[in-house]
């Protein structure tokens, strides 16, 4: 799974397919995103807008951002099982 790049004025959904990655019956009860492995507080050049999940999937809207900058984003997931997974995406942002 590759996200392409993301223009600067551009607010987009990312999302996360974990299907493959869930045991059987198994869905994600919680989700945090990070970003460059800190927890994500908002404001700054890229901002999480809003996000979401259900069953088995997770998603990110992202505005902002620097041209040339190549952010790392990850989610963080509690399975209902209680395990806990992560998956890093790297984003970069590009005058399209």
């Amino acid at each position: 799974m590759t996200w392409g790049p993301k223009d600067k004025d551009a607010i987009r959904d990312y999302g996360i397919d974990w299907t493959a990655d869930l045991p059987d019956a198994v869905t994600i009860a919680a989700s945090t995103w990070l970003l460059d492995g800190e927890t994500w507080a908002g404001g700054g050049d890229l901002v999480k807008v809003t996000d979401s999940f259900a069953d088995t999937n997770a998603t990110v809207r992202i505005s902002g951002g620097v041209v040339g900058t190549t952010y790392l984003i990850t989610n963080h997931i509690v399975m209902s099982d209680g395990e806990e997974d992560d998956f890093s995406q790297k984003l970069k942002i590009k005058e399209r």
